[in-house]
């Protein structure tokens, strides 16, 4: 399309082999598609998805990495399931967010309109608008007032750090910015709140974090050193 999107148009219904395409986005870069079914999605920096170029049977299936912002198409019919890992998500019509990055402790699935249900080998739990799961190997947990703003900050051009630690916000960093991180001295437990622009320099969002005296950051090339 003309902004730079890609949508799939189906005409009619196709028959013999299925095909399948993977899109996936760089650091520093989102994107935003249309499924052949209408579903729209929104990709964070350092994801996939990998979908049908047609959805043919009783269900709509796609997987994904990394982290997606999806308002699926109601078909009540072909109920949309999302894989990520060895977890199903299973919705309707609705709108979610789900991160799924590998370098990251949980998997989060927050939901803003509609339900979803998720499934995590015996584990199972039903989501309502404003709940968000968590879970790993140890944790399969709800959240019932879940903050929906943060979640999806990213789809809205914005970082939101909500007592946030630092390794928590330079993940984040990393995967915008194509920046390596590395760490000198002991972590402290600093926690950090606030918002800034995704379209802020990198130097910019240093300077912030050097607000706090005991903080240091030193920028070298494509890495970080934060000295504490």
């Amino acid at each position: 399309l003309k902004n730079g999107r890609l949508a799939y148009s189906v005409k009619e219904h196709t028959s013999g082999e299925v095909l399948y395409n993977t899109m996936a986005t760089p650091k520093g870069r989102q994107y935003q598609l249309t499924l052949p079914d209408g579903t729209q999605v929104w990709m964070n920096a350092a994801s996939s998805i990998y979908f049908p170029t047609v959805f043919t049977d009783k269900t709509r299936a796609v997987t994904i990495t990394g982290e997606a912002y999806l308002e699926v198409a109601p078909d009540p019919l072909r109920p949309f399931t999302v894989r990520v890992g060895k977890t199903n998500i299973e919705v309707l019509g609705t709108h979610f967010n789900v991160m799924a990055y590998d370098n990251e402790e949980q998997i989060k699935t927050t939901l803003l309109e509609g339900s979803v249900k998720i499934t995590d080998e015996d584990r199972t739990a039903t989501l309502r608008p404003g709940e968000e799961l968590q879970l790993n190997t140890r944790q399969f947990e709800v959240i019932r007032n879940a903050d929906v703003e943060a979640a999806i900050a990213w789809k809205n051009g914005w970082f939101v750090f909500k007592d946030a630690g630092v390794e928590t916000v330079m993940k984040q960093e990393e995967r915008w910015y194509n920046i390596s991180v590395r760490y000198e001295g002991k972590l402290i437990e600093k926690q950090f709140n606030g918002r800034i622009s995704r379209s802020a320099s990198l130097s910019e969002l240093m300077e912030m974090l050097s607000f706090y005296d005991d903080i240091k950051c030193t920028i070298s090339g494509n890495t970080i050193t934060i000295k504490q």
